[in-house]
Formats: C-alpha cells, structure tokens, sequence
C-alpha cells in the first residue's frame, strides 16, 4: 500500500508551516471560529480552566484520607479533607460572587459562616458591575490550631454592560472550623499565591543521532496517519509484522491534520510525540499530542505503542 504523502521530518529538520494533511474526509479543512471579541475571552476561560482542572486529581485523592495534623499534634476538628474541600470551595464561590440584592448575599454567605461573622460587605466593586466565579477547586487542605485551613483556587469573571471580562485565577485561603455536626467559615477568606509555576524550565528530552530521529519520526508519523485511517495492515507493517499496542483516538474525535514530531531519547528506549490536530465532538478543533513508543534494532525502527488517548 503507498502511504500518503505526508512531507515528513524530524523536529531538527522541521520547517515553518507544513503541516501534513491525510486523504479524505478525515483531513477537511476545519470549520473557522467565529468573530469578535469573544474569542479571546473564551480563550482565557479556558487556559484557567486548564489550570484549575490539574489541581482537581489532587483535592479528590485527599479527600479519600482523614485529615493529619503536620507537627503531630491532634486535629482540631474531625472532618475528611474531602468535606473541608467541598465546604469550602463551595462557600468561596459565594464570597466571590457580588452583585444584586444586599440582603440576599448576606443570606447566602450566612449559610457557612460562624455565628457572628458578616462577611457581606467584604467584598466591592464599582457601580454597575457583577462578578461571579466560573469555576472555584481546592487545592490544599491543612489541619492548625483551633480548625482547618482549604486553599482555594478561583477563575473570576467581571459582569459589565451585559458583557464579561476575565478578571484572572486567584487563590484564597478559606478557615474553617466545627465539629461532629459539621464544618462552618470562622473568618474572612485572605488571598495568597497560586499553586502554579507558569515558566518553569524543565528537562530537555535527550538527544538522538539525527539519522535515527528522521527514522524515528517517520515511523511514529506513519503510525499515526495508519492509527487515524484505521489501517491495520500498515500498523502490522510498522511492528515488524507484530501491530503495535493502540489506543486511538478518544470516541467522537475526529482527525483532521497531522504536524510536526519530536522524537526523545535514549535510544535504548525511543519515544515521539506527533503532533495531530483532531476535532472534538462538539466541533472545536484541538492540537493532540500522541505518544508513540518505538524500538530501534537490526532491521530499524518499529513501532510498539500509539496513545492517542482513548479506549484500546
């Protein structure tokens, strides 16, 4: 079978632009987005949301543990990270959320507060606008004395003119305190530093002879395009004759243009990450990265595994 020309290369030898398309109905040019200025808005909703959603694995591993104090001490209240988190997160989204009736957030807030903390006028903005949060998640939960601390991470949206503007990601730090009856807000929520480290340099993948990298990437390309276009024969091809383990795309994705790859030592245990653009089943169109494993011996490189994330 002739495989599609797809122009490929190794990420030294990538040039500016090409992207590589498949034959078919696979590969039609995807739909533009729409104009205006709510592209961007909905870009940055959606980074934050990315943000946020990383921290998601970790309030729900803790909240499967009880609570333990760090220096040894007995915890003030016994409640599981898990319900401090929710009450917490919960009671945060209406501290952050202003705007409407006075008495109606007074109301509100007094769900999780602390007998005699009014925390209604806490927070202000200037006349006619609204803030809500789209999104709030606990991060970190922490037994000290007299309670328990729930930091608290938050994407703001502000309310104007019938429009929304990003305000950013904040992180509070929510104090709780209770007992066997449960958990209530014992002071007002203070802001601390987010739990991120945009720009953090990390390890470089080691570096393989170039000509191995161009067979590397050729081979991890191939077994992408074969992935996508359910081709079995040529999957068998790039095995060795044995089809490498496959998990295709997640169930309504559809492939739509397959990019650069990037090709990582040693060599004793190659790996690639090709670049495949893939439309999601409500209609956006994203960049994929998909793991390929490969082996390099006597009769070149095979493929052993394609992730493209989904169900084998």
């Amino acid at each position: 079978m002739r495989e599609p020309e797809v122009g490929m290369r190794s990420a030294s030898q990538a040039t500016p632009g090409g992207v590589d398309t498949l034959p078919g109905e696979l590969l039609a040019t995807p739909a533009a987005p729409p104009p205006g200025g709510g592209v961007a808005s909905a870009a940055l909703r959606v980074l934050a949301r990315v943000v946020l959603w990383l921290l998601v694995g970790v309030g729900a591993l803790r909240g499967l543990l009880p609570l333990e104090p760090e220096d040894g001490r007995p915890a003030a209240v016994t409640a599981t990270a898990g319900q401090a988190s929710a009450v917490a997160a919960a009671f945060l989204r209406e501290y952050l959320t202003v705007g409407g009736e006075v008495a109606g957030r007074a109301e509100r807030l007094g769900r999780f507060t602390a007998a005699g903390l009014e925390l209604d006028g806490a927070v202000s903005l200037p006349p006619g606008v609204a803030q809500y949060a789209d999104q709030v998640v606990a991060s970190e939960v922490r037994p000290v004395d007299g309670g328990i601390e729930v930091t608290v991470v938050a994407h703001v949206l502000l309310l104007r003119s019938g429009g929304y503007r990003d305000a950013g990601t904040l992180a509070f730090v929510v104090p709780l305190a209770g007992g066997a009856d449960g958990l209530a807000v014992r002071g007002p929520p203070r802001p601390t530093g987010l739990p991120v480290a945009a720009g953090r340099p990390v390890g470089r993948p080691q570096a393989v002879p170039a000509s191995l990298a161009a067979a590397a990437a050729r081979a991890a390309r191939q077994a992408v395009v074969a992935v996508v276009g359910r081709d079995a024969a040529a999957l068998a091809r790039l095995g060795g004759g044995s089809p490498p383990e496959v998990r295709p795309l997640p169930v309504g994705w559809r492939a739509v243009g397959v990019d650069a790859a990037e090709v990582a030592g040693p060599v004793a245990a190659l790996t690639a990450r090709v670049v495949l653009r893939a439309r999601a089943p409500a209609g956006a169109t994203y960049l994929v990265p998909v793991q390929v494993r490969l082996e390099a011996g006597p009769h070149g490189v095979l493929v052993r595994r394609v992730d493209a994330g989904g169900t084998p």
